[in-house]
């Protein structure tokens, strides 16, 4: 299965916080045997998510998985 990560994150963005928990995404989706296609990563806003969404959708991967986002 094709695999693409959305995180949404300021923090991430910013510097204010390492993004460790897509490396950690990565290496279960590879152990797995899937392949993992893109890492994406955008701010906690509504527009930007809307856009990366479509985007990712466009390219039509098997799976999106999304982390993040809670303030």
């Amino acid at each position: 299965m094709i695999i693409e990560l959305l995180i949404i994150a300021n923090e991430v963005l910013n510097g204010h916080t390492q993004d460790t928990n897509s490396h950690w995404m990565a290496k279960k989706i590879i152990e797995n045997g899937h392949i993992l296609s893109r890492i994406t990563t955008v701010g906690d806003d509504l527009i930007e998510i809307s856009n990366a969404i479509k985007e990712i959708i466009n390219r039509k991967p098997n799976i999106v998985i999304t982390s993040g986002g809670l303030i």
